[in-house]
């Protein structure tokens, strides 16, 4: 079986010291800092299952782990149609400094956390735990999860299976790539460019940020994703 490895990129809307995003802290607090719920989440499926739990430090408004250095939402100037004024007109030497200071260290870790598991169990089950909006530019998402996932790699297909029914056998109305597809831009799909897909799963769950409000539902979602993972690694 694969070994777990839990990651959760959107874990804090904490700034580091001398950022000022030039957004008030309702905005740093929203969906656009980070992604509310997730790390608690995982924090109780590491501890149910004994896997181990990489999670970022800072808001993604200073640096997003979970998109390719390359790519300007990766330092974003402007968040789902909202101006952030600290990142503008940024120079290249400060945006490569932060990349380097935060995105890089993160992501050699977690290679090197799916190095570890691949060569000591032979394959990695990677999940990435997030959270999403109930409702984003008027549509709805009338769903409690999302298992985003590459349809092309069987062992990712066959884990996101067994989420997708695990959930729903327990009322969760899950519903699979979505609200994102699994092959957009992504810390999984950075990884899948480094590992075979018999040695590599890299599954993102997505938790409607509705569900995650309710009082316990951190708990509950995290002790139900335990039980569905320790059956697959």
């Amino acid at each position: 079986m694969p070994a777990l490895l839990l990651t959760c990129e959107h874990a804090s809307c904490a700034l580091p010291p001398g950022f000022d995003p030039g957004v008030g802290p309702e905005v740093v607090a929203s969906h656009l800092g980070w992604d509310p719920g997730a790390l608690e989440v995982a924090q109780v499926v590491a501890a149910r299952t004994g896997a181990p739990l990489l999670a970022g430090e800072w808001s993604r408004l200073f640096v997003d782990l979970n998109r390719s250095p390359d790519l300007p939402g990766a330092v974003p100037a402007e968040s789902c149609g909202v101006p952030i004024p600290g990142n503008q007109a940024l120079p290249p030497e400060e945006r490569a400094r932060r990349l380097a200071a935060v995105q890089a260290p993160y992501r050699a870790a977690v290679r090197a956390a799916v190095e570890r598991a691949v060569v000591e169990a032979g394959a990695c089950l990677h999940v990435s735990v997030h959270s999403f909006t109930p409702e984003l530019h008027g549509r709805p998402r009338p769903y409690d999860a999302g298992v985003l996932f590459d349809p092309d790699r069987p062992l990712e297909v066959a884990a996101a299976d067994a989420l997708l029914a695990g959930l729903r056998a327990a009322g969760r109305p899950a519903r699979p790539n979505e609200p994102y597809a699994g092959t957009d831009d992504g810390l999984t799909t950075w990884l899948r460019t480094c590992f075979a897909p018999d040695r590599y799963a890299g599954i993102e769950v997505e938790l409607n940020q509705a569900l995650l409000a309710r009082p316990g539902a951190p708990a509950a979602v995290g002790e139900a994703l335990a039980a569905l993972l320790a059956g697959l690694a």
